[in-house]
C-alpha cells in the first residue's frame, strides 16, 4: 500500500477533526483554494495539477505519482470516506502490477477539508476514449475479460461498486480496465433505505430495494449497449437488459 499511515477509526478521525477546528482559523465562505495548496505542499506534495473540480494529481517522495481528491460538503465527506475504508481495507497486491483500482495512501483534514490520496493510474477513463475515438475499432477485446474480473473481485470483498459507468473506468496503457471512485460502494445485501446519502447515475442503476451484484453487472451491460454496436454486445448481456428493464 505504501503508507504505514492507520486509516483513522471514527473516534481518532473525530478527534482529528476537532483539533483542525481549534488549530485553523478557517472562513466560512467555504474553500480556500491557496491554503490548500500550501497545506498539500506541508505534506510533501508537489507538481501539483488540478485535474477536475475537486481533484488533484501530484507528486510524493515516498508515494511517487498520487491523486489527490477532496471534499467539503458533508454528503461529499461521506462518500470519500467510504472509499477510503474501502480501499484501505482492500489493496492491490498483484505482484504484476496488474491493478484493478487505486492504492490507498493517506487521508487528512484540513481547512474545512478532507483529502484521500491514491496511487495514480496512469491511462484514460472510457468517457475519454469514447469521445476521441471508435471505441470498436481501437478498443482490443481483453478490456472488458479485464473490466468484468475487476467487478468480480469488487463482488468477491461483499461488496457493489455502485457508478460502473464509463468515466469511472480507466484504461492503462496496456489496455487493462481499472475501477475508479469507490464513494458509492456498499455491502452486498444492504437495504437502501438504510443509506445515509446514495450516490449513483440514474441510466445506469436498477435501484432495487437491496444492493445486489446485479446492480453492477446491469450498469455494465447498459453502458456497453451505449458503447458497442449491437453486433459486438456480447449476448449475455442482451439478456440482461431484456429480462431486468
Amino acid at each position: 500500500m505504501g503508507s504505514n499511515n492507520a486509516f483513522p477509526t471514527s473516534s481518532s478521525y473525530l478527534s482529528r477533526r476537532v483539533q483542525d477546528s481549534q488549530d485553523e482559523t478557517l472562513s466560512k465562505a467555504g474553500l480556500n483554494a491557496e491554503k490548500l495548496l500550501q497545506a498539500f505542499k506541508a505534506h510533501g506534495y508537489t507538481n501539483l495539477t488540478r485535474l477536475s473540480p475537486r481533484v488533484f494529481r501530484a507528486q510524493h517522495p515516498s508515494w511517487g505519482l498520487v491523486t489527490i481528491k477532496y471534499a467539503q460538503e458533508l454528503m461529499h465527506r461521506h462518500f470519500l470516506k467510504q472509499e477510503a475504508e474501502f480501499l484501505y481495507s482492500n489493496p492491490n497486491t498483484d505482484s504484476n502490477k496488474k491493478y484493478t483500482w487505486p492504492n490507498y495512501c493517506d487521508y487528512f483534514s484540513r481547512h474545512q477539508t478532507d483529502c484521500l490520496v491514491l496511487s495514480h493510474l496512469s491511462g484514460n477513463t472510457l468517457l475519454e476514449i469514447q469521445s476521441n475515438s471508435n471505441i470498436n475499432a481501437d478498443m482490443p477485446s481483453q478490456w472488458l475479460s479485464t473490466l468484468e474480473s475487476a467487478i468480480n473481485r469488487v463482488h468477491t470483498l461483499g461488496f457493489v461498486h455502485g457508478d460502473i459507468k464509463p468515466s469511472n473506468i480507466v484504461l492503462s496503457p496496456q489496455r487493462q480496465a481499472q475501477l475508479i471512485d469507490f464513494g458509492s460502494v456498499t455491502k452486498i445485501g444492504t437495504e437502501r433505505t438504510a443509506l445515509r446519502f446514495e450516490s449513483y447515475t440514474p441510466r445506469y442503476a436498477m435501484l432495487d430495494s437491496v444492493t445486489s451484484r446485479l446492480d453492477d453487472w446491469f450498469a455494465l451491460a447498459v453502458m456497453l449497449e451505449e458503447q458497442l454496436d449491437q453486433a459486438n454486445l456480447p449476448s449475455r448481456y442482451q439478456v440482461l437488459l431484456k429480462q431486468h428493464r
